[in-house]
């Protein structure tokens, strides 16, 4: 079949080089651009840009930094021969998009051994867990005050009907960074949520061991005053006057650490409020335990999660199993790398059983995991029912436990599943795959990110970028449009107000990091796990 070069280009070209080095242009500049950004990156690695506190990089680490460097320039020399000849190289296109899986699964093999081996493995681990440990302190305090009778609190409930679970999970994270920032002890009230009399702690234990009451003449809305004993956070998230604590930001006083730790600080950030809040009562924990011993739930396994009925056409586009099924495809391919694989497991859960129906028929070679009664109770008609809480907690856990996670940002639960996830991982930000938007918060949170370097528009739908300019990012653009996986995501450039496409490469995260109080007196305090 004959198959233009433009066809080419814009068909594996700009897809497959954005895994591979991030890049989207033209061919003119794009081999600088390949090596400019590869010897940007060489310098992290090297540690030539970085003080090595006292120590020699080891003979494996330097080793593979000087193959995956190689591993990239045979990547270009690859790309560049086929673009060049196009039909001519006698080569079809399906060859090449397979050739072009195998640079990128051997390159992203040599970059994960690096990490392995560049000798901050340790680090990475205990820094985790040191940040993890002085969060969860401050929220155990924040949560246990001395006084419940005189402490001041944030009250949160679950009574807007309009939510789903998913959604709802997050509107209790956004009160607990209001409680954070307030150092205002947070009050839950979800009694009777869900058809279930006990709400949340039906599952979890509660925020408190020792301020759970209320008073509700003491209410007051949103700020309230210094000495209001009970403010109400609004059900919508959308608190006015808005604080800086709110999404997106991440406390100031940790955050060098943070950033210096994670691939994605904010979500990391809701993780340890997610890891907090869902410790699970013991009912709960017998009951996951059982289940993931019957559903033969186990390592290595990827989580899937296809959300479909209500949600297509509002906030949704309806995605085929095979968009799912390629990064699954992909995930094994490259695991092959590392260690052998006997059984290819799918914790597979969705809001539609024909789902499960057509992953039967056609990937019989996976070993397909799921929770029957979840799928029955996620129809439309039986996600307001008191188990349904409990299906779908446990599958969020599912999800978040997996070796790699394939769903949609635009759903509230796979966020939760991804956010949860990095609570669990030093970084587990790479171990997730959205088949639409990127990661999100709601309709109402901005994300920003600031263009490292300029950027002529090459189509009608892409915007200009100048180095320096603040673009305010879009997700829920791609609710209603595919994203073509191609390196551009959608904004609106803050200096032209012009909205459009924007190569992703050229931008980094515009993170707000929000000045607080002090904590330095709650983290000297001892409290009662």
């Amino acid at each position: 079949m004959e198959i233009p070069k433009r066809n080419i280009i814009f068909i594996f070209s700009l897809a497959t080089i954005v895994m591979l080095t991030e890049y989207q242009g033209s061919l003119s500049d794009f081999s600088n651009s390949v090596y400019a950004r590869w010897n940007e990156t060489m310098e992290t690695f090297s540690g030539r840009g970085l003080k090595c506190q006292g120590r020699d990089p080891s003979l494996e680490a330097e080793k593979l930094r000087r193959r995956v460097a190689s591993d990239v320039s045979y990547a270009w020399q690859y790309i560049r021969y086929h673009l060049t000849h196009g039909n001519s190289s006698g080569v079809n296109l399906e060859v090449v998009l397979e050739d072009l899986d195998h640079h990128f699964r051997v390159t992203s093999h040599d970059l994960a051994q690096l990490s392995e081996v560049d000798g901050l493995h340790e680090w990475r681990k205990k820094e985790a867990a040191a940040l993890s440990a002085l969060v969860q302190h401050r929220l155990r305090v924040l949560q246990n005050p001395s006084d419940c009778a005189t402490a001041k609190k944030i009250y949160c409930d679950f009574k807007n009907v309009r939510r789903g679970i998913g959604s709802h999970m997050h509107h209790l994270s956004c009160c607990f960074l209001a409680s954070y920032g307030t150092q205002r002890t947070l009050i839950l009230d979800t009694d009777n949520y869900n058809g279930n009399p006990r709400g949340l702690t039906t599952l979890f234990l509660p925020l408190s061991d020792t301020c759970t009451g209320y008073n509700s003449s003491q209410i007051v809305p949103w700020p309230g005053e210094e000495d209001s004993l009970l403010v109400q956070f609004p059900e919508w998230d959308q608190p006015d006057p808005r604080p800086s604590y709110l999404p997106w930001s991440i406390p100031k006083d940790f955050s060098k650490r943070l950033m210096r730790l994670h691939g994605d600080p904010y979500a990391w950030w809701l993780g340890q409020i997610f890891n907090y809040t869902m410790r699970m009562n013991k009912e709960f924990r017998e009951y996951f335990a059982n289940l993931t011993r019957d559903v033969g739930y186990e390592s290595p396994i990827v989580g899937v999660h296809v959300r479909r009925t209500d949600k297509l056409g509002t906030e949704a586009m309806y995605l085929h199993l095979e968009t799912y099924m390629e990064r699954v495809k992909l995930f094994y391919q490259e695991l092959a790398l590392k260690q052998t694989v006997t059984e290819q497991r799918v914790f597979l859960t969705t809001d539609d059983w024909r789902v499960i129906e057509e992953f039967k028929e056609k990937y019989p070679e996976y070993r397909l995991v799921y929770n029957q009664a979840s799928i029955q109770s996620a129809s439309p008609s039986e996600r307001t029912k008191g188990p349904n809480l409990r299906f779908l907690m446990a599958d969020v856990l599912f999800l978040s436990q997996s070796d790699y996670l394939v769903c949609g940002m635009t759903s509230n639960v796979c966020r939760l599943a991804y956010e949860l996830m990095q609570s669990i991982h030093p970084d587990a930000s790479t171990r997730a795959w959205s088949v639409d938007s990127p990661l999100l918060f709601d309709f109402y949170s901005f994300h920003y990110v600031r263009a490292r370097f300029n950027h002529t528009p090459r189509r009608s739908d892409e915007i200009e970028l100048q180095e320096g300019d603040i673009i305010q990012t879009w997700p829920f653009y791609f609710s209603n449009h595919l994203n073509l996986k191609d390196g551009f995501l959608y904004g609106t450039n803050n200096r032209t107000q012009k909205a459009g496409l924007y190569p992703a490469y050229k931008t980094i995260d515009a993170l707000n990091m929000a000045d607080i109080q002090s904590f330095e007196r709650i983290d000297k305090m001892n409290v009662r796990r």
